[in-house]
């Protein structure tokens, strides 16, 4: 069971799976946080295609905790009583629906500090976890390489930063990406959770004040030198 979020890294990794074992037994899952966003989703059908393959979809960690939290929906009301979500409840779903015992992911080291030490520590092989990491020495620019070798196209691009990321969540430089490249998408995100607006203004505020600041302190720090 392959973890596909859409991204470079999970495609590479569904790609060696389906190369190594065959497709007749590799499946994998898409985590949402709303369906229907043509932003993923696209690169989702076209992995089934080129595959052959059936993709589940199971909601995302993530929209366990907003729904539990009511984030950015005003017209919820908290569910104190409700436990967090994780990972390992998403693993243990689809190991009870679809049987599948072991996970594969597209981490790799250089992704994160938190990433060095979660695949230094288990190799790239949890055991206990039945988790593999096959991309864990691998850096970005092999990622490209080979997806340029695969002929595997190039998934929409999700952010507005330079890190690696794939995958809709609810950073801001997420949501401005797709604000601006999927308007469609966007307003989806907005019919599910109304205040999403609101958190993009508050950020674009810090962020023009942080600009305003900058160019002060350039000023001042130019007017100490007459």
């Amino acid at each position: 069971m392959v973890g596909l979020s859409g991204g470079k890294d999970s495609l590479v990794t569904l790609d060696l799976c389906v190369r190594e074992f065959g497709p007749a037994r590799v499946r994998a899952f898409h985590m949402y946080i709303a369906r229907g966003l043509e932003c993923v989703e696209r690169t989702v059908r076209w992995a089934e295609r080129r595959y052959g393959i059936d993709v589940e979809f199971v909601p995302h960690w993530m929209l366990g905790q907003a729904y539990k939290n009511a984030t950015y929906m005003p017209h919820r009301r908290r569910a104190d009583g409700w436990r967090d979500t994780r990972m390992t409840d998403i693993e243990q779903a689809v190991r009870g629906k679809l049987g599948s015992d072991w996970f594969a992911y597209g981490h790799r080291m250089n992704d994160s500090i938190e990433r060095v030490g979660m695949l230094s520590r288990n190799g790239g092989l949890d055991q206990v976890g039945r988790r593999v990491y096959p991309l864990r020495s691998w850096n970005e620019a092999s990622v490209v390489a080979y997806m340029r070798a695969r002929r595997i196209p190039s998934p929409p691009r999700l952010t507005i930063l330079r890190r690696s990321m794939s995958g809709v969540s609810f950073q801001e430089d997420v949501l401005v990406a797709i604000r601006e490249r999927f308007p469609d998408d966007f307003a989806l995100l907005v019919e599910k959770f109304p205040f999403l607006p609101a958190k993009l203004a508050r950020y674009e505020l810090k962020k023009n004040s942080w600009k305003q600041e900058t160019y002060v302190d350039k000023w001042r720090t130019s007017l100490k030198g007459r």
